[in-house]
């Protein structure tokens, strides 16, 4: 394999530069971004074979973002500005309320489950007699939200001060509680009326949080992230700004489960992979991850960053049925492809399988079959 720059001018592959095969970069993008400059992405790429393209992590570097400028306040009281949405303060108790905090909600026009999500921060000072100048005020964060359906179902949040720390991802349950899932650093070393630079990066059930370029938190959910519209989320009774705002959006991931061996691989090429890029998504397996390390890590970090799993398990193989029951542990979305000879072990028999015939039309059923199964996850 060869290795060579692939030069992006915004989201437009311009150019490419041969590079030494003695350099190599495993899932590595360097990206130069600034006005008016280009994006290097380093990447290995076969003799003959193709650059980046929209479902690869390293194209998106080269996307544009998606600013954000429309804004419905849900919960607590808001005021948006051009770029700015500033949470003024929690609303006034209402009769039968069900979540009585003090907090405010606030939804964008963007839906978004994968890729990158940023905002600017600013947080307020302690007030009061006994107040501390130096510190923010101890009952204020401030987040980014995401999978948002309604006050009383699950979402997520990621961000600033939250639990007493400087840095929190949590979830809202359906106990109507927030719950840390992560955090790190102390809540004191935040600088009130500072501006701080929040991206959270989301891929399948992978989650990581930057701050002012630094990443301080990565975490996997237990559950996949519903395709929602993202929000802010401020916390307290003081005020808290947000600005600039915006998201760079990525396809989603088809983690293939499946052996590496005919006529399973025909069956990718063929049928999985055309078929996901349809979708607009990007499918793959662990025999496509290139460079050093632990397979069972690739495979690992494979299906948590996936949207979708498609396992292959007509071949009684104890690696495929390993990867299956981690997906089925993390409640990833997964489709089950076999062979109409086959007879499904016990203890998946239950899950509803696409069973195929290995010939011309059994290979247009299950093209069809397998089209309506993603189509019908993406628009859950």
């Amino acid at each position: 394999m060869k290795a060579a720059f692939a030069v992006f001018c915004g989201s437009t592959l311009c150019g490419v530069l041969p590079l030494d095969d003695s350099i190599r970069a495993r899932n590595t993008s360097f990206a130069f971004s600034s006005a008016n400059t280009c994006v290097l992405s380093l990447r290995g790429v076969a003799e003959g074979g193709s650059f980046p393209s929209p479902g690869d992590s390293d194209y998106a570097a080269g996307m544009s973002d998606q600013k954000i400028v429309k804004w419905a306040a849900i919960h607590g009281r808001w005021r948006f500005e051009g770029a700015e949405a500033k949470y003024e303060g929690p609303q006034p108790p209402q009769v039968g309320q069900l979540v009585n905090r003090p907090f405010g909600i606030c939804l964008s026009d963007v839906r978004f489950s994968e890729g990158e999500a940023r905002t600017i921060v600013r947080l307020p000072a302690q007030i009061g007699p006994s107040a501390i100048a130096s510190h923010i005020d101890p009952e204020t964060s401030a987040y980014l939200m995401f999978g948002f359906r309604a006050l009383t179902e699950e979402y997520t949040l990621a961000g600033l001060a939250g639990f007493q720390s400087a840095y929190t991802i949590s979830r809202f349950g359906p106990n109507l509680a927030w719950n840390a899932v992560a955090v790190a650093g102390s809540k004191e070393n935040l600088i009130p009326e500072r501006e701080y630079e929040i991206a959270v990066r989301v891929r399948g059930q992978r989650l990581i949080l930057i701050v002012d370029g630094i990443r301080v938190l990565e975490h996997v959910l237990e559950v996949p992230i519903e395709y929602a519209q993202l929000g802010l989320v401020g916390w307290g009774e003081g005020e808290v700004v947000f600005r600039n705002t915006s998201v760079t959006q990525e396809p989603g991931k088809v983690f293939v489960v499946m052996q590496f061996s005919p006529p399973y691989d025909e069956l990718y090429k063929d049928v999985i992979q055309p078929l996901s890029e349809k979708s607009g998504l990007q499918a793959y397996h662990a025999g496509e991850v290139f460079g050093p390390g632990v397979i069972l890590d690739d495979i690992v970090r494979g299906i948590e960053e996936a949207k979708i799993v498609i396992a292959e398990i007509t071949a009684p193989n104890e690696n495929v049925f390993y990867e299956l029951g981690y997906a089925h542990a993390l409640k990833k979305p997964t489709i089950l492809l076999a062979d109409r000879t086959k007879k499904l072990p016990f203890d998946i028999s239950g899950y509803r399988c696409l069973f195929y015939e290995n010939s011309i039309g059994g290979k247009r059923k299950v093209e069809e079959a397998l089209d309506k199964h993603l189509k019908a996850i993406l628009h859950e």
